[in-house]
């Protein structure tokens, strides 16, 4: 054990009292580094499992994206949590949101083509934001059911079609639904809003 002595009144006590806290704070890094998921400096490297990664880029491969909005979505990208839209656990690397409005991307064309069959394949999901998107009239998919940790769902102005039913039952957690301006989706009744116990925020209109 090292003994280190300090000698020369209150200075030395205050300089003495200075290192210790220094010894502290050296010994104490590795556990907050542990605690928060990620070190110091590696906050934006940060890997989601690449089952979640591998979904992602299956996500993009089914859009037709004319102004490189995904173009930070590349396949030789190890560290997705960096891509733009995506969210993810700082703790677990998991995928939490994706933020795809064609708003937050000021772009001049939206994203087109289909609802790839891949999100179930991010089971962490809690936000999913595909507004002001055009899916051609496709159907309100039946992949949206097993989102099942969904708290927010923005689907507005993304030119869906299709009656809307069970496809919604199992988001028991869902807090936000914004379906506005898809005039192609058809309400037959509002017995499957029983099965949303959480919501808070309803927007239905054509």
């Amino acid at each position: 054990m090292t003994m280190i002595m300090f000698s020369g009144g209150g200075n030395s006590l205050k300089l003495a009292h200075a290192f210790f806290i220094l010894l502290v704070l050296v010994h104490l890094r590795p556990a907050l580094e542990f605690i928060s998921g990620v070190g110091v400096g590696d906050a934006n490297n940060i890997r989601c499992p690449e089952t979640e990664r591998q979904a992602l880029l299956k996500f993009k491969k089914a859009l037709v994206d004319d102004n490189g909005q995904l173009s930070s979505w590349r396949s030789k990208d190890k560290y997705c949590c960096n891509w733009k839209g995506v969210h993810c656990s700082n703790q677990t690397g998991h995928v939490l949101e994706l933020h795809l409005s064609e708003n937050r991307f000021n772009a001049d064309q939206p994203l087109r083509g289909m609802i790839s069959p891949s999100l179930p394949e991010l089971p962490d999901l809690t936000f999913l934001d595909l507004s002001q998107n055009d899916f051609n009239q496709s159907n309100l998919p039946e992949l949206i059911r097993s989102l099942s940790n969904l708290k927010h769902l923005d689907l507005s102005r993304t030119n869906l079609s299709g009656p809307i039913s069970h496809q919604l039952e199992n988001l028991s957690h869902l807090q936000y639904l914004n379906l506005l301006g898809n005039r192609f989706i058809i309400i037959e009744n509002l017995e499957w809003l029983s099965h949303l116990p959480s919501i808070e925020y309803l927007d239905l209109l054509p």
